[in-house]
């Protein structure tokens, strides 16, 4: 899951706050029995992690703080009235049942929380865009595929965003950040974002996949050429792109940030955009 998707299930566990762990269930080998008993105290997310923080119900023992991170397929389910598989884990509230399926979770995560650098979550408030801009300067060499993915750099970016920004920007994703003039950096940066926040409020919405450009698309939404769908990149992750579009171009050039393509028709009369 990617940050606006986490930002999301921190949304819908917010009911839970200050409500006693009932009963525990799962397949974690982390000690889950631990937490019976325990209040959810603070819901914290960074990046593509989500913090819990459970209090005890006698302040002489210290909270336990736990780490998520969702991997390629995890995802999570609440008051799932028919559960077809074992969740990895299970907390049982008075006002309903929290599932987290195919992730990693971590007991002990106090220092991880607490080094965390809230400057780069692109789902903050303390994103600052400065600091995001010397943390690029010093991967001028990195292909913008494997950029958008660099969770010290863009924290919550993911796979689909990083397929749909490149597409709006106009840029192949080999394209190295070295080959976007510097001055257009912010704009870059702020691309990444801005997507992020569409991502966040079309998943609210359930529409997000009407508003994939190219992520598991077969035709340009522009020409209709056929998408390259090719593993690239140091992580060799999907990638979707135009040939015609996004050109793979030896020199530095000024970086233009397209509009997002609306809703498209199933046979669509012309491409608009959004203003």
């Amino acid at each position: 899951m990617e940050g606006p998707s986490l930002r999301i299930l921190r949304e819908e566990l917010e009911p839970f706050l200050r409500q006693k762990v009932l009963q525990v269930r799962g397949n974690t080998k982390q000690p889950k029995e631990s937490l019976k008993g325990r209040m959810l105290e603070q819901i914290d997310t960074w990046g593509k992690v989500l913090f819990l923080t459970f209090s005890s119900p006698t302040d002489s023992v210290d909270p336990i703080i736990t780490k998520t991170h969702f991997l390629m397929f995890g995802s999570y389910r609440i008051d799932d009235p028919k559960p077809d598989r074992v969740p990895r884990l299970e907390l049982t509230f008075k006002t309903g049942v929290v599932y987290f399926y195919s992730c990693s979770i971590q007991f002990g995560a106090d220092d991880y929380l607490h080094s965390r650098d809230r400057k780069i979550d692109l789902m903050a408030q303390d994103w600052d865009i400065e600091h995001v801009l010397d943390l690029m300067s010093r991967k001028k060499d990195a292909s913008l595929c494997d950029l958008f993915l660099d969770q010290s750099v863009f924290a919550g970016s993911g796979n689909i965003v990083k397929n749909e920004v490149l597409f709006n920007i106009r840029r192949h994703p080999l394209a190295k950040l070295s080959q976007v003039s510097k001055k257009d950096w912010p704009d870059l940066a702020r691309a990444v974002r801005d997507y992020c926040f569409h991502f966040y409020e079309w998943k609210k919405k359930f529409e997000l996949r009407k508003h994939w450009q190219v992520y598991r698309q077969v035709r340009c939404p522009l020409c209709s050429t056929k998408l390259k769908r090719e593993n690239l990149g140091k992580f060799l992750r999907k990638t979707f792109f135009c040939p015609k579009h996004q050109q793979l171009r030896s020199r530095s050039r000024e970086l233009t940030v397209f509009p997002v393509i609306p809703i498209r028709r199933r046979t669509p009369p012309e491409i608009r955009f959004d203003h």
